[in-house]
């Protein structure tokens, strides 16, 4: 059986040549780019050439995915300035580790490619083994809804029709697969055309690209708003206990109270650098100065991105709330009526209300921006995750290495098999809960332990082989259980 449906109306033809346009750009600079890979290290650590400004944008780009907006987007909704605050006492940690140099400074010195191969050295080839088998799973697990939830972004953003085909049980959305073919396809093209010489340098030009279209985006809403309509809005409709400009008002808050935030002041020391989705980035500098003074001004160029980012939300919040935006309120539920799925209603909400207000033009940069943000992550991921199979869990059984050739070779096919898993994963599961939820549980399956052995190994000299595995065991399964 085949359904067509559309949800919100089309976009303008200047905004499908804007899309088409930056997608294009990618694929043409990875072509060029490809010349400059000249083997195995170049294709996992760009031969250690990056200086410390290449590496702030393009890492923190790397870092900023659409479903991490879309993420900030769910929150803030909910949270308002009330829990911004909160998530704001992270800056100064943040800032205070990166300044210590704390974990980055020495790993760039082990010249390890991976966290894992420092575990062998640090530890023994089975702890790496075992480890890189951890982390696998849970980055794995943690990148498959990246591509769904920004491919259901676009198809309900920009007006696609939905096609729906029942086999069996199953229901597939034709449509979801198609966009999640186009965008994997893109960000695997780059990928395998030169590894993190491309990945990296694509990252880098396409943060510019974003930094100046979220800023074209926070003008719009600033001359659309005011500031009394936003503060008086804010303070009528939200709930008793969960003000979205008091934080110290937040007691009755259930989905991001002060506790969720305070969770996630500790673990950006426990778990710092424990994630790998990023991996090839903490090895890719010059000289371990650099890595530190990258991480630095990452710190800086962060904090001010995402309090843009986080500003939409709650934009989003006063027009669907506020009487003098009534109009554009009733077309987004309008919309948002359409959609059956309450987990997708929650995802698509902002972006759908923002719609409303942004003219011909804007709605194709902004749609181009999150593209590139998504496309940015996944190659990053894809690189990542690929990578790490090969190098932490299949090398160590090798007793003679790979020739350069067959090592590509099959990094090339570990990394087509993170796209394939990605697309089969995210047309058969459909996400339930908050991405920044899913995300802690996926993610504590490798770093609940993964930090005490990481910083046992690098600041504790007594640390032991015994007590790593303890650590690892110990902290992923209390992480799972307590999540």
């Amino acid at each position: 059986m085949l359904l067509t449906r559309r949800h919100t109306p089309p976009m303008h033809a200047v905004d499908w040549c804007i899309i088409s346009a930056s997608i294009g750009a990618v694929t043409l600079i990875a072509l060029w780019l490809r010349r400059y890979v000249k083997g195995v290290s170049g294709f996992l650590a760009a031969d250690r050439c990056a200086g410390r400004y290449l590496l702030t944008l393009a890492d923190g780009m790397a870092g900023m995915s659409a479903i991490g907006i879309i993420g900030v987007f769910q929150q803030q909704y909910h949270t308002g300035f009330g829990g911004s605050w909160w998530g704001g006492m992270l800056g100064p940690v943040g800032m205070i580790i990166t300044l210590t140099g704390f974990i980055i400074y020495r790993f760039r010195e082990t010249r390890a490619l991976t966290m894992g191969q420092f575990f062998e050295m640090r530890y023994s080839k089975r702890f790496r083994v075992f480890a890189g088998m951890l982390a696998w799973t849970a980055g794995m697990l943690n990148y498959g809804v990246f591509p769904a939830v920004t491919a259901r972004f676009i198809i309900y953003f920009c007006g696609l029709p939905v096609y729906l085909v029942a086999l069996g049980p199953l229901q597939l959305n034709l449509t979801l697969g198609a966009v999640m073919a186009l965008m994997l396809g893109t960000a695997l093209s780059a990928t395998l055309l030169g590894g993190h010489v491309v990945v990296m340098i694509t990252d880098f030009i396409q943060a510019q690209f974003v930094n100046l279209v979220f800023m074209a985006v926070l003008v719009l809403l600033v001359v659309y708003f005011g500031w009394s309509d936003i503060t008086e809005t804010l303070k009528a409709h939200a709930p008793k206990g969960e003000s979205m400009l008091n934080p110290f008002d937040r007691g009755s808050a259930s989905d991001f109270s002060v506790w969720f935030f305070a969770i996630g002041a500790f673990n950006v020391v426990y778990t710092y650098m424990a994630w790998q989705g990023n991996q090839a980035y903490n090895c890719s500098a010059r000289t371990p100065h650099d890595a530190k003074m990258a991480r630095v001004l990452a710190v800086w160029r962060s904090g001010v991105t995402w309090t843009v980012i986080s500003l939409l939300p709650i934009c989003a919040f006063v027009l669907m709330h506020s009487t003098a935006s009534a109009p554009a309120a009733a077309a987004t539920h309008a919309a948002l009526d359409a959609i059956a799925d309450q987990t997708i209603h929650k995802q698509v909400l902002v972006p759908l209300a923002l719609k409303q207000i942004m003219p011909a033009g804007l709605l194709g940069l902004f749609v181009a921006a999150m593209i590139a943000c998504a496309i940015s992550t996944d190659d990053t991921y894809l690189h990542s995750w690929g990578s790490i199979f090969i190098q932490d869990v299949l090398m160590p059984f090798r007793r003679t290495p790979f020739a350069p050739r067959q090592h590509m070779r099959l990094l090339r096919i570990s990394i087509i098999s993170v796209a394939v898993f990605a697309w089969v994963f995210g047309m058969l599961f459909t996400l339930r809960e908050y991405i920044f939820m899913y995300w802690a549980i996926t993610g504590a399956i490798y770093t609940g332990g993964a930090g005490a052995a990481i910083i046992g190994g690098f600041y504790w000299p007594r640390g032991t082989t015994a007590g790593a595995w303890a650590g690892m065991i110990t902290g992923s399964v209390l992480g799972v259980l307590g999540t």
